[in-house]
């Protein structure tokens, strides 16, 4: 189950990076054309504007998996062992709690904005803001479940968060 969940969170990382290629390639065209044709692509800023929210929560689990966050180890590295497994208990607690409270809250906006049929930018792009919402309630979604999962292996191996950060999962030692 966890390579599974590990194939989804590299997959949805990688659509991610796709679409910062993407917008890497939109935002040099609207330059080129504003300087060479003096005429922009139309609707650059509302779709660089929800993509960088899309990439952002495609990203979240994955970064979590990875080890990305920031994260400062100074105080930690310091903490007696035991002190340290509580500090990620709690760490992965509040990581639960707090995502897991977005994915909830969000799932209500995914539901309005599209019985409204919301959208963002005007004419002639219009984007749906109800896709935008989905995919910030699956990045909340998995990366609660990416805490619980941290958390279930500290528990069973007695490792600390740290652990994690310099752990690599992609090299198959993930169970």
């Amino acid at each position: 189950m966890r390579a599974l969940f590990d194939r989804l969170l590299s997959s949805l990382n990688i659509i991610a990076s796709l679409a910062v290629v993407g917008i890497m390639f939109l935002i040099a065209a609207d330059v080129i054309g504003r300087a060479g044709f003096n005429r922009s692509v139309a609707g650059v800023p509302e779709i660089v504007k929800v993509s960088i929210v899309c990439i952002v929560w495609l990203q979240m689990a994955h970064t979590l998996r990875r080890g990305g966050h920031l994260q400062s180890s100074l105080i930690f590295s310091v903490l007696p062992s035991s002190m340290q497994r509580i500090v990620s208990v709690l760490n992965f607690l509040a990581g639960i709690a707090v995502f897991g409270l977005i994915a909830w809250y969000a799932s209500d906006d995914v539901l309005k904005t599209f019985q409204r049929g919301t959208f963002e930018g005007e004419h002639p792009v219009r984007i749906p803001v109800w896709p935008i919402w989905a995919i910030l309630v699956l990045g909340a979604t998995l990366t609660a479940i990416e805490y619980a999962a941290q958390l279930v292996r500290m528990l069973k191996t007695g490792a600390t968060a740290a652990a994690y950060a310099t752990d690599p999962i992609e090299d198959g030692t993930s169970s």
